[in-house]
């Protein structure tokens, strides 16, 4: 896989990955599971990053057909996609914290993952304002500090000793900004 000036490693030494699946297709069959035909030149920038499949589902409805499918255009719309996605595990967690808890320290849990989202979502601005900046290290350093948030839901999760309702969202709000980190735009063109 090719990376960008904008992306890093991302290795946060406290989250223990196991909690998320991260299993990558084979990169044959990656886009032959798609019910629909895929723009050659979508399909050409998502199969450059580490999950095809959910850069190709994560942004498709947020492209029309006028769109121009250049890398640029296609991390705006994972930058949308997080945020529609942070909305939806945001909105799972406020349902969750309605109910009654089955563990004394859930509400704290959901608590530490309502106002990490709350951050993520915060970001949306910044992230757009980098990109149109062409500022590669603002762009990296918010997307991964979006990425420690998601992380520091999960941990709150592990060190309660309680399954996380939301691993299976937070391990796609991954994907779509591991995604982001490594779509291939030369920030110096914008």
């Amino acid at each position: 896989m090719s990376t960008t000036s904008a992306s890093v490693a991302l290795a946060p030494s406290s989250f223990d990955t196991q909690s998320f699946s991260f299993s990558k297709p084979q990169e044959d069959q990656a886009f032959s599971i798609l019910p629909i035909d895929v723009n050659p030149k979508l399909q050409k920038i998502c199969e450059k990053t580490d999950y095809p499949i959910e850069c190709l589902t994560s942004i498709i409805s947020f492209l029309d057909e006028n769109v121009d499918m250049i890398p640029m255009s296609i991390l705006k719309a994972e930058i949308d996609a997080i945020h529609n996605k942070t909305k939806e595990v945001l909105d799972k967690t406020y349902e969750l914290s309605m109910n009654p808890p089955t563990s004394r320290l859930l509400p704290l849990c959901l608590k530490t993952c309502i106002n990490n989202y709350n951050v993520i979502l915060e970001s949306k601005q910044r992230i757009l304002d980098a990109i149109t900046m062409g500022d590669a290290n603002e762009l990296s350093m918010e997307l991964s500090h979006n990425m420690e948030h998601v992380f520091a839901c999960e941990e709150e999760f592990k060190e309660a000793k309680i399954e996380s309702s939301m691993a299976e969202l937070n391990s796609l709000l991954v994907k779509i900004i591991t995604n982001s980190l490594t779509i291939e735009v030369d920030m110096t063109n914008f």
